[in-house]
């Protein structure tokens, strides 16, 4: 090879070499750009992480202030509630809470007679005007002391109780303690009562519950506000109304589905044609009646008395009959005389 053939193969290699000292140079600068976008991205992550967290942070700080507050309002928040179930009931009641005592009744549960009284204010506020008596039911459950309050978060007009049954008109004493009506089979079909149960009013057939009437539950919770008073107590006198009494429907087959006190205009005991009662006289007027009629008899008797006839002599009948007659004449003619 000549001079000229060397010069130009170094000046090549010298340019390959050149280019890729260049391209390694780019390559290198292209990955260090790319390394540091990512980590940028990282740390952009990471700040709004640390954002987040204390975002977090500041809510759950706002949050406990507002528990707070809530607490702290309790009372407020209750007497609200107490309003909208005034307004709710029949008649008109006075605002309660929870922490009074201002009620228009009191309730008294006595577990031995399974009754529950009514109670209304006297002239000095006390709760002595004994105005209303219900038949329960309660059972081993059943406070036997103590005074709770009522608590009313809307009520329920069917409530699942103990045993997959249901309950009209439910009110909760305290924890799960309530008053309801007789149980049901199924919730909201009124021609699914537990007929047997109903006969068991007046003694101890409840888990621990107070069992009444729809009627007598329906009164309660439509009449008996948030923070009514209920005192449990066990007694031998049922009180001042004396104990009352409820129909047996077990024998009436056609209609025991049914509650017999139940409102509702569907409910088959209101085309139920009871017998008339028979009213028993005071034993002085039948003794009466008894002597009028002996003396009726007797009279009768002495009507109905023929005079005895001699029939050894019949003839003797005539000859007294003309004696009499002449007796007569005689004492007609001596008045005539005189």
């Amino acid at each position: 090879m000549d001079k000229r053939e060397k010069v130009k193969n170094l000046k090549n290699k010298k340019q390959k070499i050149i280019l890729s000292i260049v391209i390694c140079v780019l390559l290198i600068v292209i990955v260090s750009i790319v390394v540091r976008s990512f980590s940028n991205k990282d740390v952009k992550q990471t700040y709004a992480q640390q954002e987040k967290i204390q975002n977090l942070y500041e809510n759950n700080e706002e949050n406990e202030v507002l528990l707070v507050n809530i607490e702290e309002n309790t009372a407020v928040n209750e007497e609200v509630v107490n309003e909208v179930t005034q307004i709710n009931t029949e008649e008109p009641k006075n605002k309660t809470t929870n922490n009074t005592g201002n009620t228009k009744y009191k309730l008294e549960v006595n577990c031995e007679q399974n009754v529950v009284n009514v109670y209304t204010k006297d002239d000095n506020g006390e709760y002595t005007n004994c105005v209303k008596v219900m038949l329960c039911s309660v059972g081993p459950a059943t406070p036997t002391s103590g005074t709770y309050s009522l608590k009313k978060y809307g009520g329920w007009e069917w409530k699942g109780l103990f045993g997959d049954v249901y309950g009209q008109y439910a009110t909760q004493i305290t924890g799960n303690i309530l008053f309801h009506s007789v149980p049901y089979t199924e919730k909201g079909n009124k021609s699914s009562l537990e007929y047997w149960e109903y006969d068991k009013l007046g003694t101890p057939a409840s888990m621990g519950c107070v069992r009444l009437t729809v009627k007598n539950a329906k009164w309660i919770y439509d009449n008996c506000a948030s923070g009514t008073k209920v005192t449990f107590y066990e007694d031998s006198n049922p009180g001042p109304l004396g104990k009352p009494t409820e129909q047996k429907i077990s024998g009436e087959t056609e209609y025991r589905n049914w509650d017999p006190t139940d409102p509702d205009k569907s409910n088959p005991w209101r085309n139920y044609n009871k017998e008339e009662p028979v009213i028993e006289e005071p034993v002085e007027n039948i003794l009466a009646e008894d002597k009028n009629e002996n003396n009726n008899e007797e009279v009768k008797n002495t009507e109905n008395i023929e005079t005895p006839v001699n029939k050894e002599n019949p003839e003797n009948i005539e000859s007294n009959n003309e004696e009499t007659e002449n007796k007569e004449n005689k004492t007609v003619y001596k008045e005539n005389i005189i």
